[in-house]
């Protein structure tokens, strides 16, 4: 019986995806999200919903797709390059849920690290290492990460590469030998980390060192170019776009 009320209440959802209210659309794709994987036969018409006119139904379809998972990559690989950044930003945060799974985006991925927007770099590189050991075809991009003037990306991306593992050790000991003080000590940190036990990496939170937004603070001052407003008071995940509590439904 949950399953025929389950299938009964996405079908209704999905015939709301496509009212000509924004509102409506907007709360079909939000109330989709929280059905998570069982909402797989939603993907086409949320692939559909990232050309929406309205751009907070197309980020709540972005956060829909992540819901349902590996099964939607298609989708979000879309998303993943999409023009509007608030959609590339979910796009990210999702796979970084997905996981090792999520191998088809690596390329995506990996080119997101050059992303225009901050904070889409920043997820990327977390979703790079999330990905684990599924990811060394990264691991050049990320080595060049270590070059950016911001200090919490050149942090998550030298967790990234902890987290691939030993085959990082090689392009690391290079970097470690850096005419830039920063990269070197940055290379070092991964170095030191990837000497410990692997089976604590991803699970200690001493791996992965402290806190990036407490860490960048204790040292911007290692680049003077950096800009600390635009790098310490960045929030890591993208903020809830406002939503309905009772959802009108076609």
């Amino acid at each position: 019986m949950r399953g025929l009320a389950l299938g009964e209440t996405v079908s209704v959802l999905l015939k709301s995806l496509k009212h000509r209210n924004a509102e409506v659309r907007r709360s079909a794709a939000a109330a989709l999200e929280s059905f998570g994987a069982e909402a797989e036969s939603a993907i086409p018409i949320l692939i559909q919903s990232l050309s929406d006119p309205d751009l907070t139904t197309q980020v709540a379809a972005t956060r829909a797709l992540g819901g349902i998972g590996q099964a939607a990559m298609p989708g979000l690989l879309q998303a993943l390059n999409h023009a509007d950044k608030q959609v590339r930003r979910e796009a990210v945060w999702a796979l970084t849920r997905i996981g090792p799974a999520g191998e088809a985006a690596l390329p995506a991925l990996t080119a997101a690290l050059g992303d225009s927007d901050v904070k889409v770099r920043l997820g990327a590189a977390q979703a790079l290492g999330a990905m684990g050991p599924e990811a060394q075809a990264a691991i050049p991009s990320l080595i060049q990460a270590l070059h950016d003037t911001n200090l919490i990306f050149c942090r998550l991306a030298a967790q990234a590469l902890v987290r691939i593992g030993p085959t990082t050790i090689s392009a690391l000991r290079q970097a470690s030998q850096s005419s830039d003080a920063f990269v070197r000590r940055e290379a070092s940190w991964a170095l030191t980390h990837l000497t410990q036990s692997t089976s604590r990496i991803g699970q200690d939170q001493s791996l992965v060192g402290s806190d990036p937004i407490a860490w960048a603070r204790e040292t911007r001052s290692l680049k003077n170019e950096i800009n600390p407003k635009a790098t310490v008071q960045i929030s890591l995940r993208p903020k809830r776009i406002r939503q309905t509590i009772k959802i009108p439904l076609a």
